[in-house]
């Protein structure tokens, strides 16, 4: 088997990331289960740390009760170590409430902590 540089590994990181924004853009629910890891942790501002059954229930919510526009990540670092990887990033989009609302446009930064499986797949399994 051949070893991937550094560089390949990094853009399967980013893969997902990208599928992340697409996920949360078009309220995909199912398409962002599918790239989270079982035992994913989430640490929102303001919230408590949404894990397990929570956390998808706190991600279903949110998706049912918004629309988001335009979720883009800037990433300013993204290392892979070994089957763990970190992406620091700023993020713009446009969240408006799907019962009536003004659309609200907000940036901010965070980090997204991956881990690779046995099967090679990158899951997310912290976002701060």
């Amino acid at each position: 088997m051949t070893e991937m540089t550094q560089e390949a590994l990094r853009q399967e990181v980013l893969s997902i990331i990208d599928q992340e924004a697409r996920a949360i853009n078009t309220g995909d629910m199912n398409m962002y289960l599918a790239i989270l890891a079982d035992d994913a942790v989430f640490l929102p501002p303001g919230d408590p740390a949404q894990t397990g059954a929570e956390l998808r229930g706190w991600l279903s919510a949110f998706l049912e009760e918004f629309t988001v526009e335009g979720l883009r990540y800037d990433t300013q670092e993204a290392v892979v170590v070994g089957d763990l990887a970190y992406h620091w990033y700023a993020f713009t989009w446009t969240v408006t409430p799907k019962a009536g609302g003004e659309p609200t446009p907000e940036q901010g930064k965070g980090i997204h902590i991956l881990r690779r499986g046995p099967d090679g797949c990158w899951k997310l399994a912290r976002e701060i």
